[in-house]
């Protein structure tokens, strides 16, 4: 059977001491996660997100002052948010 989405981001935080918030467990996990790191320990968002726009939205909404990682747990790579509000392909976590 293949790991859900929800697995993978479990798994991830896990093994990176990143904190897991309970709202995580209400909906099934889709593909974008976001990582607080502007916190310690590192904080999962617990909404994750099917769509890039969606998360180029929350991000413009709710990412004033703070710092993130944007993972794709679908191609196992980390986004950036560039100056024209898209998401870049970066490393491969």
């Amino acid at each position: 059977m293949p790991e859900t989405f929800s697995q993978k981001i479990r798994a991830f935080c896990d093994s990176e001491s990143i904190e897991i918030p309970s709202g995580f467990h209400r909906h099934s996990a889709s593909r974008y996660a976001l990582i607080e790191v502007s916190v310690i320990p590192h904080k999962l968002i617990a909404k994750t997100w099917f769509k890039q726009e969606d998360v180029v939205y929350y991000l413009q909404q709710y990412g004033a002052d703070r710092q993130f990682r944007i993972l794709d747990f679908k191609d196992r790579i980390q986004l950036s948010l560039s100056k024209t509000q898209k998401l870049v392909p970066g490393n491969v976590f």
